[in-house]
């Protein structure tokens, strides 16, 4: 119960800034909408020059662009941004204030700060896939349970998303002047905006990276291809449950090695 009134505290205090500096908060919303518009364009324009990509076609390309975005927008609103901050906070000494307050310091350094104009980012993503599912020239038919199988994805989707955020960021604990680390991160993480069948042409050693390894694949594609009926529901979920935790358990286990190796920023 303390920390869900503490997370509850960290949710109106930012909404107080954002209710604060309206100007900025409506710019950022402007802004990913606008980036999320300029990707809908280019995927208008390649599909008017192809019929598939990889066996995609164009609508079922924009559920996956769009559960892609809503993911990523849920995860700036609630941990990514916050993680970004990381390599600052180590250079600058603020991780010595914040490994002695009296709370969790994996918890406080991903939860902080609430990214509220993201959730526009998510929206629009949900938006853009009930819009691609509405072009679909023959719907798949959906079951309760192909539903619950896909929500249940996307939970696992979300907790993957945080621990390879985490797992990447709490490595600046040792490469503490190297400051684009989320540059990286933005860039691997893009690939799971894209059709994960193109990578079969690289080889089966690229595919089963991306699936098993760096699972990139189940943050959007394999839930989308699971939602189409393309993949055996109950296996892919019972794969992602499995892989979201081993991710999970790893990335604690990794930040709590780190914050004990670190030695402060005055030593």
């Amino acid at each position: 119960m303390r920390y869900i009134k503490l997370y509850a505290a960290f949710w109106r205090n930012c909404i107080r800034q954002a209710i604060e500096f309206r100007a900025n908060f409506f710019a950022n919303v402007a802004a990913n909408l606008g980036w999320m518009l300029t990707i809908m364009i280019f995927i208008d324009i390649l599909f008017r020059n192809t019929q598939s990509v990889a066996g995609w076609s164009k609508a079922e390309m924009l559920v996956l662009f769009g559960t892609y975005t809503a993911m990523r927008g849920l995860s700036n609103t609630l941990f990514y941004n916050n993680l970004s901050q990381l390599p600052n906070s180590i250079r600058t000494g603020t991780m010595d204030f914040i490994l002695t307050k009296p709370v969790d310091s994996q918890f406080y350094v991903s939860l902080r700060y609430i990214g509220l104009d993201d959730l526009g980012q998510m929206v629009g993503g949900l938006f853009v896939v009930v819009y691609g599912w509405a072009i679909l020239p023959n719907h798949p038919p959906i079951s309760v349970g192909l539903l619950a199988a896909f929500f249940g994805m996307l939970g696992c989707s979300l907790v993957l998303f945080y621990s390879m955020t985490l797992l990447m960021m709490t490595t600046a604990f040792w490469l503490v002047r190297l400051d684009n680390l989320m540059i990286l991160g933005d860039m691997m993480f893009s690939i799971a905006r894209t059709p994960i069948d193109i990578f079969r042409r690289l080889g089966v050693g690229v595919f089963f990276t991306l699936t098993y390894i760096l699972p990139l694949a189940f943050i959007a594609a394999l839930p989308v291809k699971t939602l189409f009926g393309q993949l055996p529901a109950e296996q892919i979920l019972l794969e992602g449950v499995a892989l979201s935790a081993l991710f999970l358990t790893a990335s604690i286990a990794f930040w709590r090695y780190a914050t004990r190796a670190y030695s402060s920023a005055s030593s």
